[in-house]
């Protein structure tokens, strides 16, 4: 009875009280599995800590513009004179927009004219008093030339005389009825007179000479002022380029003006910018442009390159998203308010805008799905069935930095406990 009065198990623990055949559970299988998850939990976040990217955006506000909008700039320096454009006018390419003062240039090309003048008057006094001395000069060398031929003439006579004279006198010597010394006299008369002829006919044939070098010489003096006036007529050309291209300042592009970013007597530089020009024709699909509005402290934050989201005002980003695109340009200096009355034509946003000071302007060119219905890439798959046209209002998102969330968390602790 004794036996049965305790229990078994008791009994066992009596007999084997350190239970060294048994197992004991330190930890459970849920246990380790709580644990294996709650590590890959810390791991994946560790490594999104540092190899993720935290995007930093930020919000604007604009419409959608047809066409392109070009900014026209100076291409010389100096004081601009005059404005031959305003806001609204159409320009075409190559018409002229602006006058920039070039009194260096002037004087340069005044200068350049007064010598061409001067040089014009030489050549023509050249070819009336030149022709006249070169007729007068003519006119006496052939007066030489008559005279030498008369005196040729003569002298020829003579010499046949003395010819016929020495025969005579040498019938006469053989007779005794002269001397010798007479006859003798008259050879050399007779050769002086051959040596005179020869010498007549020298300077009749120099006297040819004279008359071509006469004329050679006055068409290469011509030849020689038309050359130089030549050469100042293309040197005069070219200052009068340049001081054409220096002085107009033409439009590349053919639009209209939607704002003036400068004044007149403005001491401008090569790069400044005067205006902005816009395409007039109808915009399409193929050439919307978005307008973003950022606030005057965000604008230098943003750069050309720069991921933007945008969403027409008529279409739920909730369910199509946003509109890809990127920064095509963004403005030195915020916007006047004419000129984003021109741009938006929308008195109530401009007011809205300038409320929180004076914003920048951003273009975005938009990425291009031919598959989407709207023509542009979104967020979503293909984007919402609805035509994207221009003057519609939007809001975009402009990514300006990414970031390790380790890159954030740190400063914020620092900042949150002091560190700093």
């Amino acid at each position: 009875m004794s036996a049965n009065f305790f229990r078994k198990a008791a009994l066992e623990k009596l007999s084997s009280p350190e239970k060294l055949d048994q197992l004991i559970k330190v930890t459970s299988p849920r246990a380790w599995i709580a644990l294996l998850t709650i590590t890959a939990i810390l791991a994946t976040g560790i490594g999104w800590a540092f190899a993720g990217r935290v995007k930093t955006k930020l919000d604007a506000v604009g419409v959608l513009l047809g066409g392109e909008i070009h900014e026209i700039v100076s291409t010389s320096q100096g004081q601009l004179a005059r404005f031959t454009i305003a806001v609204g006018d159409k320009v075409t390419n190559g018409q002229v927009i602006a006058v920039v003062e070039q009194p260096q240039l002037l004087q340069q090309v005044e200068e350049a004219k007064a010598a061409l003048k001067e040089q014009e008057y030489e050549l023509n006094q050249l070819l009336s008093f030149g022709s006249q001395d070169t007729r007068l000069q003519g006119e006496f060398i052939q007066q030489q030339r008559v005279s030498i031929q008369l005196q040729i003439a003569t002298t020829q006579k003579n010499l046949l005389f003395l010819k016929n004279q020495l025969k005579t006198e040498k019938g006469l010597l053989a007779k005794g009825l002269v001397t010798t010394s007479q006859a003798v006299n008259t050879e050399q008369q007779i050769e002086s007179a051959r040596n005179q002829v020869e010498n007549l006919k020298a300077q009749l044939a120099q006297t040819s000479t004279q008359e071509l070098n006469l004329d050679f010489d006055l068409k290469q003096r011509v030849n020689l002022m038309k050359q130089r006036i030549a050469q100042s007529q293309r040197s005069l050309e070219q200052l009068e380029e340049r001081y054409d291209i220096q002085t107009n300042i033409r439009s590349p592009h053919h639009g209209e003006v939607v704002e003036v970013l400068t004044d007149a007597g403005i001491v401008l530089n090569q790069g400044t910018p005067l205006f902005k020009i816009k395409y007039h024709e109808e915009a399409t699909a193929k050439d919307i442009r978005g307008l973003l509005y950022v606030p005057s402290q965000d604008g230098k934050k943003i750069k050309v390159g720069m991921e933007v989201l945008v969403v027409p005002s008529t279409v739920q980003p909730q369910e199509f998203g946003f509109m890809k695109g990127k920064v095509t340009y963004v403005s030195e200096f915020p916007v006047t308010q004419q000129g984003m009355l021109t741009s938006v034509k929308n008195s109530q946003l401009v007011q809205g805008l300038l409320a929180m000071g004076a914003p920048f302007e951003v273009y975005v060119k938009f990425e291009k799905d031919a598959q989407a219905y709207s023509g542009y890439r979104w967020t979503s798959a293909k984007g919402p069935q609805v035509t994207i046209n221009a003057g519609t209002s939007c809001l975009g998102k402009i990514t300006v930095k990414e970031d390790a969330p380790a890159t954030i968390v740190v400063p914020a602790l620092k900042k949150f406990f002091d560190l700093y």
